[in-house]
C-alpha cells in the first residue's frame, strides 16, 4: 500500500481523527540514534490500514523513515513493511520471500546493514476472557477481520499503544547464519513468537471468570487435603470446610478488569499531572526485556506510602506492560475502594496466617495459580510502610511462597525485580511521626481518604527505578544445586526443604540491596541531609549551595551504584525545586538568606534524608576519620572502614563487598581531594585549615554519619563495661541511652533509638564473632570488641562521648534488683 493509494487517502484523515496513541521504543537513546542512521524496514503482525496509519504517525514522531515510502537499495525498490500474517491468522509466504530477498542483498553487499524493527499495535490492551476471547469491541488480541477492526477503531481508537521493539540487524544475521530460504522461514517464525510474547507482556494472559477461578482452586490436590484436614481438626463437615475455603478465596482473589484499568489510566494521568511536577522512571527497558523473554515478573518495591500501589501500577502500564496483581493488606478492603483496588489487580492478604492452616493453604495456592497463569505479581517485602524512611527488615513469607512456586514445576523463568520508589513529599509523614511517638495507627476508611484528598497539592517529583532483576532459577542453582530434586507435580503439601530458609533469607537481603542500589537523590533529600548535618539545622544559602555541590560531586564521580539517580540540575536549581515544597524556613537580612528547619520540620525531614543515607554514610565516615586524625593514610582509613562495615551493611543493606572497600575508599579520598576538602600528600589524607570553608564542608559531610556512629558507640560501650548482660537488657538499655542522648544533644531522629535498628546491630556483632551468647542467653563480649569500641569513640564529638560514658557508668553502678 502506498501513500497514493485511493483507499488509504480516503481513510487517512478519519483515522487520524478517531485515534490517539502512545508509542514506546524498547531500546535506549543510543540504540535509537544508531538505528536511524541505517536503512530501516518494519515488521508488523498483520495487514491493517488502521495499524499502518498508527505506525506512520509514530515513525514520524520518532524520526524514523515513513513506512509508506519504498525502501531503495542498489537502485531497486522494496516494500518497507513486511506482514507476518494475512487476515484469519494465515501465514504470509510473501513476508518469507521478502525476508529472503533482503538477506540475499546482504550477502551481495557486506556494507549493507538493514535494521528490521518489529512494530506491535495494540487497540485497547484488553486481555479477553478465557471462555469468550474476542468480543467485538473490547480488544485486539487476535488478528481481527475487517468488521471487528472497524469496531476496534471506533471503540478503542483513543487508547492505542505502539511498541517499537529493539531492531534486528539483518546484516549480522546474514553474516552469522546465511541467507537461504531456511533462515528466512526461521526469521518469520521467531518474529511470530516475538509478537505473541509482546501481546502477553502488553495485555497479560486471558482472564478467568471468578467462578471458574474458585472452582479451579478448590479442586486442586493441596486444597482438597487442606479442606479435609480442616474438617477433621475443627470437627465440622467437609462441606462446611469447603465453604470456608471458598470464602477465603473470595476474600483474597483479585477481579482484574482491563476496562477499569483504562479508565484509571486517564484519571491517574490527570492526578499525577496535578500533584507532581514529574515522574522520573529508570530501568523500564529491563522489565520490557524480561517480559519479552517470557519471564514471570515479580515486582518487589520498597514501601513508603499508599501512593506506591497506584504509582507503580501506573508507571508499569505506561511502560507498555500489563499492571501486576498486587498483594495488598486486607485493611484496604473497605467500601468503596476495596472493589476498585480488586478490579485494578489487588488481592488481599491478612497480616498474619498464624493458627489458620486453611487460610495459609488457600493463599499459597492462589499465589501459585497466578505464577502458573503468567500474571505479573507485586508485593512489598517489608510488609508495611516504613515510618522512618529507611528500609525495614524484610518479611520473608511471600518470598518463601515464591520459591515454593518454583518447586511446583513452574515452567516459565521467574525474575524478582527490586523497585525503588521515592518522593519529594509523602503525605503520611506527619502521621508516621505520631505513630513513632506511640499513637495508634489510624484505621483506613473512606473518611480518611476524603480527608487526604482535601490535602492534595503539589508534591514535587516522584522517582521510580527498576533495579537489577534477580533470576530465581540462577539463584537456586548457585545456592541450592540440588533444588531440582525437590520439584513435584501436583503436590498436596508445599515442600520445605532444608535449604529453603537460608536461600530465602539470602534472596530477601539481595532484594533490599537491589532497592537501595536504585535509590534516587533529589532536591528535598539532599537539602534535608545538609540542614540536618548542620548545627541548629540552619545554613546560609551560600553554605547550603556549597554543600549540595559536595554531595553532587561525590554521587556523580564515585557513584554508590550504576543504578542510582543523581540530579542533573545545578545546586541553585535544586534549591529552587526544594523551596517550592514549602518544607524549609527562609529568613533574609542585610547579609543574605538563612535557610533553616523548625524542630517539627526537622524531625519530619529525617524521613527524606534516610531515603539516601546509605549512599552517603561511607563518605561521611571517611570524612569523620580524617576530621578526627587530622592526617591519616588511606590504608588506615580502609582498615577502619572494614572493621565497621559489617554493621553498616546489615543495618543499611549496602551491596558492596569487603573486597570492594579499598578501591571505594581510594576513589572517595581522591574525590574529596578534587573538591579541595582535603589535600593528598603521598598516601596520606590531610585535613584543610580549621574553620576554613573547606573544613566546614568536610565537617558537614562527616556529620551525615554521626548518628550512626553514636548508636554504635552506645552499644559497644555497654558491651565493654556491663558484662555479662542479657540480650534483651542490652537492647533495652541501648534504647534508653539513645533516648537520653537524643534529649540532651537535640538529636531529632526517630530511628536513632528504634528497637529494630538496635536489634539488627546486635545481631551483626554476633555474626562477626564480637559477641557470643551463652546457653542462658547472656551476652559475652569477645576480645575484639574493645579495639573496635575505641576506634568508634575517636569519631564521636567530645561532649556526646562524655554523655554516653557517664550514662553507661550510671547503669553499671546502679544496684541490681
Amino acid at each position: 500500500m502506498s501513500k497514493k493509494s485511493p483507499f488509504y487517502a480516503v481513510l487517512k484523515y478519519p483515522l487520524r481523527w478517531l485515534t490517539r496513541f502512545e508509542d514506546i521504543w524498547d531500546g535506549d537513546e543510543t540504540d535509537h540514534k544508531t538505528t536511524v542512521q541505517k536503512p530501516v524496514a518494519y515488521v508488523m503482525r498483520s495487514t491493517s490500514t488502521a495499524d499502518l496509519s498508527i505506525l506512520q504517525r509514530a515513525a514520524k514522531r520518532r524520526g524514523l523513515p515513513d513506512p509508506l515510502e519504498p525502501l531503495e537499495i542498489n537502485g531497486k525498490e522494496y516494500s518497507r513493511v513486511m506482514y507476518l500474517e494475512e487476515f484469519a491468522n494465515e501465514t504470509s509466504e510473501k513476508a518469507v520471500e521478502e525476508f529472503h530477498q533482503l538477506l540475499k542483498l546482504h550477502k551481495d553487499n557486506s556494507n549493507l546493514d538493514l535494521q528490521l524493527i518489529p512494530a506491535g499495535v495494540f487497540w485497547g490492551r484488553q486481555a479477553g476472557q478465557e471462555a469468550t476471547a474476542g468480543k467485538a469491541m473490547t480488544g485486539d488480541l487476535d488478528n481481527p477481520g475487517a468488521i471487528r477492526k472497524f469496531w476496534l477503531v471506533l471503540f478503542s481508537g483513543r487508547q492505542v499503544l505502539l511498541r517499537f521493539s529493539r531492531s534486528v540487524s539483518l546484516g549480522q544475521m546474514a553474516n552469522d547464519y546465511g541467507a537461504d530460504m531456511r533462515i528466512a522461514h526461521k526469521l518469520a517464525r521467531v518474529a511470530r513468537v516475538h509478537f505473541v510474547r509482546m501481546r502477553h507482556a502488553v495485555a497479560g494472559p486471558k482472564l478467568s471468570h471468578r467462578k471458574e477461578l474458585m472452582a479451579q482452586l478448590i479442586n486442586t490436590p493441596a486444597l482438597k487435603k487442606a479442606v479435609a484436614d480442616e474438617a477433621k481438626g475443627k470437627k465440622i463437615s467437609e462441606e462446611e470446610a469447603r465453604k470456608k475455603a471458598l470464602s477465603y478465596i473470595d476474600e483474597i482473589a483479585a477481579n482484574y478488569s482491563s476496562t477499569l484499568v483504562r479508565v484509571l489510566d486517564r484519571f491517574m494521568t490527570w492526578m499525577w499531572n496535578r500533584i507532581y511536577n514529574g515522574i522520573h522512571v529508570k530501568g523500564g527497558e529491563r522489565i520490557r526485556r524480561l517480559a519479552q523473554q517470557g519471564h514471570e515478573i515479580i515486582y518487589v518495591p520498597c514501601h513508603r506510602s499508599h501512593m506506591d500501589y497506584l504509582l507503580l501500577s501506573y508507571v508499569i502500564y505506561k511502560e507498555g506492560l500489563v499492571p501486576p496483581h498486587i498483594a495488598a493488606g486486607v485493611n484496604l478492603n473497605f467500601f468503596p475502594v476495596g472493589g476498585i483496588f480488586r478490579r485494578g489487580g489487588a488481592f488481599f492478604i491478612r497480616r498474619s496466617f498464624r493458627g489458620n492452616k486453611l487460610y495459609s493453604a488457600v493463599f499459597r495456592e492462589y499465589l501459585c495459580w497466578l505464577f502458573q497463569k503468567g500474571y505479573p505479581v507485586e508485593y512489598f517485602s517489608e510488609g508495611g510502610r516504613s515510618r522512618t524512611g529507611r528500609l525495614l527488615p524484610p518479611k520473608t513469607g511471600m518470598l518463601a511462597m515464591t520459591v515454593q512456586g518454583m518447586l511446583r514445576d513452574q515452567q516459565r523463568p521467574v525474575s524478582l525485580v527490586p523497585v525503588y520508589l521515592g518522593y519529594e513529599h509523602i503525605m503520611e509523614v506527619a502521621t508516621y511521626l505520631k505513630e513513632l511517638k506511640g499513637k495508634d495507627k489510624e484505621k483506613e476508611s473512606v473518611f480518611q481518604i476524603l480527608k487526604t484528598i482535601t490535602k492534595l497539592r503539589n508534591f514535587g517529583q516522584g522517582f521510580v527505578t527498576f533495579g537489577q532483576p534477580i533470576d530465581l532459577k540462577h539463584t537456586l542453582d548457585c545456592n541450592a544445586p540440588d533444588w531440582h530434586k525437590s520439584v513435584t507435580r501436583g503436590a498436596e503439601e508445599p515442600l520445605r526443604p532444608n535449604w529453603l530458609t537460608p536461600v530465602v533469607n539470602g534472596l530477601a537481603e539481595r532484594v533490599m540491596q537491589g532497592i537501595n542500589d536504585s535509590a534516587a537523590a533529589n532536591s528535598v533529600n539532599l537539602t534535608a541531609l545538609a540542614l540536618l548535618s548542620s548545627e541548629h539545622h540552619a545554613l546560609t544559602k551560600e553554605e547550603l549551595l556549597a554543600q549540595l555541590e559536595v554531595y553532587l560531586g561525590v554521587l556523580k564521580e564515585v557513584p554508590y551504584s550504576t543504578d542510582i539517580s543523581v540530579p542533573k540540575e545545578t545546586p541553585e536549581e535544586l534549591w529552587q525545586q526544594a523551596l517550592r515544597t514549602d518544607k524549609f524556613k527562609v529568613e533574609s537580612d542585610t547579609m543574605g538568606e538563612v535557610i533553616s528547619l523548625e524542630r517539627m520540620s526537622a524531625i519530619a525531614m529525617t524521613y527524606y534524608r534516610n531515603n539516601i543515607l546509605h549512599m552517603m554514610v561511607v563518605p561521611g565516615i571517611i570524612a569523620s576519620i580524617i576530621m578526627a586524625k587530622k592526617r591519616v593514610s588511606v590504608d588506615e582509613i580502609v582498615e577502619r572502614i572494614q572493621a565497621i562495615y559489617p554493621m553498616l551493611k546489615a543495618e543499611l543493606y549496602l551491596s558492596h563487598t569487603a573486597e570492594d572497600i579499598p578501591l571505594w575508599v581510594e576513589a572517595l579520598c581522591e574525590e574529596l581531594a578534587r573538591q579541595q576538602l582535603i589535600t593528598r600528600e603521598g598516601s596520606d589524607c590531610v585535613i584543610a585549615k580549621r574553620e576554613s570553608a573547606q573544613w566546614y564542608r568536610l565537617r558537614l559531610l562527616a556529620n551525615s554519619a554521626s548518628e550512626t556512629l553514636q548508636r554504635y558507640c552506645i552499644v559497644l560501650e555497654l558491651l565493654q563495661q556491663a558484662q555479662p548482660i542479657m540480650r534483651a537488657e542490652l537492647e533495652k538499655q541501648s534504647i534508653t541511652l539513645a533516648e537520653r542522648l537524643s534529649s540532651i544533644h537535640g538529636i531529632d531522629a526517630p530511628e536513632f533509638y528504634d528497637k529494630k535498628v538496635m536489634a539488627t546491630l546486635i545481631a551483626s556483632l554476633k555474626q562477626q564473632g564480637l559477641v557470643e551468647i551463652d546457653d542462658d542467653g547472656q551476652q559475652i563480649a569477645a576480645e575484639p570488641v574493645g579495639p573496635l569500641s575505641d576506634q568508634v569513640d575517636e569519631l564521636i564529638d567530645g561532649p556526646v562521648l562524655q554523655t554516653i560514658r557517664q550514662s553507661v557508668q550510671q547503669f553499671v553502678n546502679q544496684p541490681s534488683e
